[in-house]
């Protein structure tokens, strides 16, 4: 009797019942894509999400709004993360977003600079490296230094596109590796200008923030849309309800799920 033969046997005789323990549940897959600025978001979420469904298998990976939104609208992801609301052309028929949280970008800037309050033209001006000394806009007699993330990361990216439409930092700006270090390097140096995310947890209290508009940032300000430099983070899907996918949104807005939000720092939204 060979070894095949001998399995085989061995099978037949093993009563159903035994097979019918040793049987799995069915696994499921939930791929979860989108915008840079959520991911830190998106894993927390997920990671809760995954704690009552051992049979779940999920991926969170980044890959930008319209990217994600190309793809959820093909069936290639489940869920799309978008930093940014839906264009008219993009709110066709079958896709279904939700607003799961709010965040803003403030502009910060060294304490001692006698400047209360710039405009989104002023901002612009500044972090593209167009305004070359705080004198122009009423202020000392001091160069304009700007603070920034490295080239090519996701909060570096992500902050020009909400701040300069897309353009680019000055090309002299100084890098930072993190929004702490951004906040250090500002209030080191009189002149120097950056931004930071609104949840940013460290170092913000270390240099002054500006007024856009003259709207201070708050949730407040945040929540309305007064405050310029907000984000709504959502979460989109394409096609029929039902399943994992809209689960996943659903805990993204309970009472559990904008727990997290705000423990991210985060606004809450429901």
């Amino acid at each position: 009797m060979n070894r095949r033969e001998a399995c085989l046997m061995l099978g037949a005789a093993l009563p159903l019942a035994a097979c019918s323990r040793r049987r799995q549940p069915a696994r499921h897959a939930l791929l979860v894509s989108g915008a840079d600025a959520m991911l830190p978001l998106l894993q927390a979420l997920m990671r809760a999400f995954q704690r009552e469904r051992p049979a779940l298998d999920a991926i969170v990976e980044r890959g930008g709004s319209l990217p994600a939104y190309i793809a959820a609208s093909r069936r290639a992801i489940d869920v799309a993360a978008m930093a940014r609301v839906l264009s008219d052309a993009e709110d066709g028929p079958g896709a279904r977003h939700y607003l799961i949280a709010r965040s803003d970008i403030r502009i910060i800037a060294h304490p001692d600079l006698a400047v209360t309050n710039l405009t989104r033209a002023q901002v612009r001006g500044l972090l593209a490296g167009d305004i070359i000394n705080w004198r122009t806009l009423g202020g000392p007699d001091l160069p304009v230094i700007v603070h920034a993330h490295p080239r090519n990361t996701a909060p570096r990216q992500s902050t020009e596109q909400l701040l300069l439409d897309g353009s680019e930092f000055a090309p002299e700006a100084r890098e930072a590796p993190d929004d702490a270090a951004l906040a250090a390097a500002v209030a080191a140096q009189p002149g120097a200008i950056a931004y930071q995310a609104g949840h940013a947890r460290s170092g913000q209290e270390l240099a002054a923030v500006l007024p856009v508009d003259g709207v201070t940032a708050s949730t407040a300000t945040v929540l309305s849309g007064r405050y310029p430099y907000t984000q709504g983070f959502h979460l989109l899907l394409h096609g029929a309800a039902g399943g994992e996918r809209e689960a996943f949104v659903h805990f993204a807005r309970s009472a559990a799920g904008q727990a997290i939000v705000a423990s991210l720092g985060l606004i809450a939204v429901c």
